[in-house]
Formats: structure tokens, C-alpha cells, sequence
């Protein structure tokens, strides 16, 4: 008996001798550390090629992404302060085309109808829950049809309106408006970030500063305001935070960051950025992306918006979601997606001319002034 016993502890201390040895868990320095200088003013360098080259390989692109945007409305009644919120969505077709001048939105259609009956939206994106907006521009002019939300209705008498309630409103305007309104979608710049402002040209512009090449003063200036730390993942894939300080709003105030998280699995592009006030950031950005043939289409993007209250806290005040509905990538652009045969209003419906300043409503015989019209059920 005391044979076995003795067997079997000799078979336990050899199998724990045999066992490999568990290696210790990376710690948080481990799997993250900040840059040298010299390596901060590179990986700028190399970020920069990275965000580009992916922009570079689109050479047409068309699709629609969706828009939600969400906003806090506070109301000051008898005494009373009441808060809600409020959410707007949209439709956004968009047409990119490289060959036609550098991925430029082809905002304007080509054809441009002499009468107004000749314009008409397809029906489908007519009857979508969605507050889809068309635009055809005719010289200085342009015709958009569009909900009501989305722009002022004076002109319209109180009676005409309470008859005829919500719906479609079809604007003639200068094209000036739509440029000044903010209207058109461009997806580099509302999910790309390929502006004057954009990632790869603030990271271009550091990078810069940082080689010398814009002089000895500045590179001592900058150099310690920007940092780069990195973050080691899983299956040898990395992210990139670069944090960026700026110049306090006002003197002595709260110092100001914008800190960007750049991921190895999505070509290196942005997948988080933050606006900081001090510590705490006021604009939080993240990127959500789909992989065609090896490049990287913003899939979703949320954008949210905070405000500090008198109390010191932090609340959430609106909120701007574009998602990827549909796309299609380097392939030939379907032109029909685009085409607009007829702005045909039904009877009851509203057109707002802003070039004349004049309202009018469609009656059986066609538009006749807002103020003459009369309705007839």
C-alpha cells in the first residue's frame, strides 16, 4: 500500500516538472507605450499615407447612407422648464467618380429640364419614411422638394394651412441657398473626414512641423504638444492614439486636446476621436467600417455632442448617426439612380418660391396664388 502511495506521488511531481510554464500576462505598460519623438514624427508621416492611400483607391463610388439626427430641446413654459427630444432622419444618395474630378459629389444632375412638370422624383424614394430631399439646379435657379421640416414655410395664409395640414413643400430657390444651407451631403467630409480640417491633413501639417521643415522654432514649439502612444491588440494588430494639444479658448483657460485612435485592422484609419476640454471630452466621434476588396467604407458613423452645465456636469445634447445603406464600389455609375423626371404636384400641395418671394398651392387647373386658393374636399 505504501508503494502505491509513493508511485503515485513520484507521477504527480513528474507531471507538474513536465508541465510548461504559464507565461505572466502582459500588463498595461506592456501593451501600450508612448513614442519617441523621432518615432511620433514618422508614424505621422506613415498615417498619412495610409489615410490617403485607402481615399486614393476609390475611384467611383455611389450609394446612400441614412441620417438620423437627435437633439435635446429644452422649453421655458409658465415658469416651467421642460425638455424633450427630437430626432430628424434623412436619405442621402450620394455619386462619387474620381474621373470626373477627383471623387467631386456629383450634386448637380445633368439634365435640366425647361418646365417644372418635366421634373419627377422616383416613386419609391417619394413614399419612404424618410425625409428624402431632391435637387435639380437650373442656371441660378433650383428646384428642391423636401419636407416640411426642412425649411420655412411663410406665405401660406393660416386657413390654407390648416386644411391642408403637413407634406411635401417644393422650393424654388437661388443656388446660392443650398450651398449657404448646408445642404448638399459629401460623404469624405461628413464620414471621411477628407477636408481642409481632415485627419490626414492636420496629421500632415504636424508632421511637418515636427521634421524641421517649417523651422527650429516651430519644431521646439510643437514637438512636445503632440504625442503618440501605442496599443498593442490581438493577432499582432495595433492601434495608434495620437493626442494633439491646443491653445486654451481663452487666456489661462481649461487647456483643449483632440485625441484620434487610429486601427491597423482598418487600414489605419480612425475608429474614435475626441474633442477634450481638460480631461473631458464635449465631442466623441466612432467609425464602424465594411471591407470592399480590401478598402475601408465607413459603415456607420456616430457623432455625439455634450454640454457643461452650470452644476459642473456633463449631458449628452444632440446626437448625428450616418449609416451605409447601400453601396456600390468601383463599378460603372448607374446614372438612372440619379435621374429626376417630375416635380408633379398633387392637388393641395405647396411650392414656395423664394426667387419672387411668392407662395402658391396646386389646384385642379395648376399652382395658383397661396392666398387664392380654395379647398375643396
Amino acid at each position: 500500500m505504501a508503494d502505491r502511495l509513493s508511485f503515485t506521488i513520484l507521477l504527480l511531481l513528474l507531471s507538474l516538472c513536465l508541465r510548461s510554464p504559464v507565461p505572466a500576462a502582459e500588463s498595461a505598460d506592456d501593451q501600450q507605450r508612448e513614442l519617441n519623438p523621432e518615432e511620433t514624427q514618422q508614424t505621422l508621416v506613415f498615417l498619412v499615407k495610409q489615410i490617403t492611400s485607402n481615399l486614393d483607391a476609390i475611384h467611383t463610388w455611389q450609394g446612400t447612407y441614412t441620417y438620423v439626427r437627435d437633439m435635446q430641446i429644452t422649453r421655458n413654459t409658465i415658469g416651467q422648464v421642460g425638455v424633450r427630444w427630437e430626432s430628424t432622419y434623412r436619405l442621402l444618395p450620394f455619386w462619387l467618380d474620381q474621373r470626373q474630378d477627383k471623387l467631386r459629389v456629383n450634386y448637380y444632375l445633368t439634365e435640366k429640364p425647361d418646365e417644372l412638370d418635366q421634373l419627377q422624383p422616383v416613386p419609391a424614394k417619394i413614399e419612404s419614411t424618410l425625409n428624402a430631399q431632391w435637387i435639380v439646379v437650373k442656371g441660378e435657379e433650383c428646384l428642391e422638394l423636401s419636407e416640411e421640416r426642412f425649411g420655412s414655410v411663410f406665405g401660406f395664409p393660416d386657413g390654407v394651412q390648416k386644411q391642408i395640414g403637413g407634406g411635401r413643400i417644393l422650393y424654388r430657390k437661388w443656388k446660392y441657398e443650398l450651398e449657404r444651407d448646408g445642404r448638399f451631403f459629401d460623404p469624405r467630409t461628413e464620414v471621411l473626414g477628407n477636408s481642409s480640417g481632415s485627419f490626414a491633413r492636420t496629421l500632415e501639417l504636424y508632421a511637418n512641423v515636427l521634421s524641421g521643415a517649417e523651422g527650429k522654432e516651430k519644431q521646439e514649439k510643437f514637438s512636445p504638444r503632440v504625442t503618440i502612444a501605442e496599443r498593442k491588440l490581438e493577432h499582432g494588430q495595433k492601434q495608434l492614439i495620437v493626442t494633439i494639444e491646443y491653445n486654451p479658448w481663452k487666456p489661462n483657460g481649461v487647456p483643449r486636446f483632440s485625441l484620434v485612435t487610429y486601427d491597423s485592422r482598418f487600414r489605419f484609419n480612425p475608429v474614435r476621436s475626441e474633442h477634450l476640454r481638460g480631461t473631458v471630452a464635449d465631442q466623441i466621434q466612432t467609425f464602424s467600417y465594411k471591407n470592399v476588396d480590401g478598402i475601408s467604407l465607413p459603415e456607420k458613423v456616430v457623432t455625439e455632442y455634450f454640454q457643461f452645465r452650470p452644476s459642473g456636469k456633463r449631458e449628452l445634447t444632440s446626437r448625428r448617426t450616418y449609416t451605409l445603406l447601400d453601396s456600390k464600389l468601383n463599378q460603372p455609375i448607374d446614372e438612372n439612380q440619379f435621374k429626376i423626371k417630375s416635380f408633379n404636384l398633387q392637388y393641395g400641395e405647396r411650392m414656395l418660391d423664394r426667387t419672387k418671394n411668392r407662395a402658391f398651392v396646386q389646384d385642379t387647373d395648376g399652382l395658383v396664388p397661396a392666398e387664392e386658393f380654395q379647398y375643396k374636399k
